[in-house]
């Protein structure tokens, strides 16, 4: 098992950066300070037989630990992003299982590299070829929530650039909170609940307009547009529909909402 840590001498909102984006305000502001709520101490990600994180999302409290199981036959890493507030690299064998404390609140972006690649021009995480799930890249995101962990309140902005993708690809706001998409983009794209997530909705940002949702429940929210990308069934996650532009990233979002 390989490990490399290094604390980033630069602020924690850089995490929001590339993957995860920057947290950003619509009129309103983003504080730190402590969230409230129960959060996990410990947590568990399963590798099954196929090149994936079960579940893709998770929240945990600052100091808790993430622990990756393998029930693949094929060894896996767990690689974070460049923009994490800490560098971590573990390498999960068949049949084995690795650990990793997260002492800094943030929201972290991690792969594995075997089977997916972080194209840095993007942000984005892209399935190699010949990963079993292909399109679908193997990667996850983990919110650590501590009382330094940066927070939209009131408003909030998430931008569809002139591409299929929405920046930043994660955020946390506080209950209450209205996050606006702003498509700057000239083809309209949707703001679609992946199924199962207990509140539901769908908009469509025409082309050069907005949506907007204020979250009035605590919970983990991931959306797509199911323009550029589609609801894989069997794998319960999102893969990207061909022809999109970031194709085989899939076109998808998450809003981490905290009491």
């Amino acid at each position: 098992m390989t490990m490399v840590r290094r604390l980033h001498p630069f602020s924690i909102a850089a995490v929001l950066l590339s993957l995860v984006g920057t947290l950003a305000s619509c009129g309103g502001s983003t504080s730190t300070g402590t969230t409230g709520g129960n959060f996990p101490t410990k947590a568990t990600v399963n590798i099954p037989e196929a090149d994936r994180f079960e579940p893709f999302l998770l929240e945990i409290a600052v100091g808790g630990t993430v622990t990756w199981t393998n029930k693949d036959a094929d060894a896996h890493t767990i690689v974070s992003m460049p923009t994490d507030p800490v560098d971590f690299k573990v390498l999960a064998m068949s049949g084995k299982s690795v650990s990793e404390t997260f002492t800094q609140p943030g929201i972290y972006g991690y792969y594995c590299d075997a089977h997916s690649d972080y194209d840095r021009a993007t942000g984005l995480i892209k399935a190699k070829q010949g990963a079993d799930a292909y399109p679908i890249s193997m990667y996850g995101i983990i919110l650590v929530v501590g009382d330094s962990l940066p927070v939209s309140t009131g408003k909030a902005k998430i931008v569809m650039p002139d591409a299929d993708r929405f920046e930043p690809l994660a955020i946390a706001v506080k209950k209450g909170t209205q996050v606006t998409w702003t498509n700057i983009d000239s083809e309209g794209h949707t703001v679609l609940t992946d199924p199962g997530v207990t509140v539901q909705f769908k908009f469509v940002a025409p082309g050069n307009g907005h949506v907007s949702y204020t979250f009035d429940k605590p919970g983990i929210y991931p959306y797509f547009c199911d323009a550029h990308a589609q609801w894989n069934s069997e794998i319960k996650r999102v893969e990207a529909r061909q022809g999109s532009s970031e194709y085989p990233a899939a076109m998808e979002g998450v809003v981490f909402v905290l009491p």
